[in-house]
């Protein structure tokens, strides 16, 4: 019998369990709808937030010491989604920020 291993990979577990340290050069401006705008100054480029990202940034943006696996927690506990799917969105979503160097992982 086949079974799905949903475990986290190790390095997988390493990179929950790090730090989430926003750029000092990452300025958020967030928008009436609940949505929001990031932009680096070093590289100009923008990266639009819907109301989740918005949410998972303010997280972010408050808390120097959050882990990904604060987020997911977090976002487990305000919405109806489960561990397996945001994680998967929520990795997806923080590699997105590091590669655009407006977050990196300590």
């Amino acid at each position: 019998m086949f079974r799905w291993d949903l475990r986290p990979r190790p390095a997988e577990f390493m990179f929950s369990l790090m730090r989430i340290e926003k750029s000092s050069r990452t300025v958020f401006t967030p928008l009436a709808d609940g949505t929001g705008v990031l932009l680096n100054l070093d590289t100009l480029l923008y990266f639009s937030l819907n109301r989740t990202g918005t949410q998972l940034w303010q997280q972010i943006d408050s808390n120097p010491l959050i882990t990904m696996d604060d987020l997911l927690r977090e976002t487990c506990k305000q919405f109806e989604v489960t561990e397996v799917a945001a994680h998967q969105s929520i990795s997806a979503f923080i590699r997105q920020l590091e590669q655009l160097k407006m977050i990196r992982l300590v």
